[in-house]
């Protein structure tokens, strides 16, 4: 089975109950989640990669962590689990980033942002993200571009095949309830 966060497209693994910024960027149901370390966690269910970064990045941008050190961001994100390992990750897979790079709107739309976006979901997935470049950049343009992504257009399901409800004529009524009391009406 994928991981939570790719099954979601939820590149970031972010919370769906009580975000606004999850539900912003179209966010579905919230999934809960059993991490092992009982935390509690659920996760956002976004229809579409694209829906999925764009909140990963407005996350950022976020006062818990926009314009603070990497290292300390991350701490907050990971809920202060495996965070030196977090950062080594991401820091192997995002050449220039260091635990003192700082998470301004500079970074996260750059080309370096991107390659820290990608690292992040990598590390929350345990694999590789399956997202496009394209998505990537989509992404990145809505935030920074004011835009939201296009919307998703489910298509409407397929009427069930019912046949008309016809009222039982008073003769059948009658019949009916004839049957019905027999059951229960002793004989002598």
């Amino acid at each position: 089975m994928e991981p939570a966060s790719i099954r979601y497209k939820n590149p970031g693994a972010m919370w769906g109950k009580g975000n606004p910024i999850a539900a912003k960027w179209g966010a579905g149901p919230t999934i809960n989640l059993n991490d092992g370390l009982g935390q509690g966690n659920n996760i956002a269910v976004f229809p579409t990669f694209v829906q999925g970064i764009c909140a990963q990045i407005d996350l950022w941008r976020s006062p818990r962590y926009h314009n603070k050190r990497f290292a300390d961001a991350i701490a907050v994100w990971s809920g202060g689990n495996y965070v030196q390992s977090y950062i080594d990750f991401v820091k192997k897979r995002a050449p220039g980033m260091t635990e003192n790079t700082i998470m301004s709107d500079a970074l996260l739309n750059s080309p370096l942002g991107i390659a820290f976006l990608k690292a992040q979901a990598w590390h929350e997935a345990g694999k590789e993200y399956p997202a496009s470049d394209d998505d990537w950049l989509e992404a990145q343009r809505c935030v920074f571009g004011g835009q939201k992504p296009p919307a998703v257009i489910l298509p409407n399901p397929k009427p069930l095949d019912v046949p008309p409800i016809v009222p039982a004529s008073p003769q059948a009524a009658k019949g009916f309830w004839a049957t019905l009391a027999s059951i229960f009406i002793r004989k002598a």
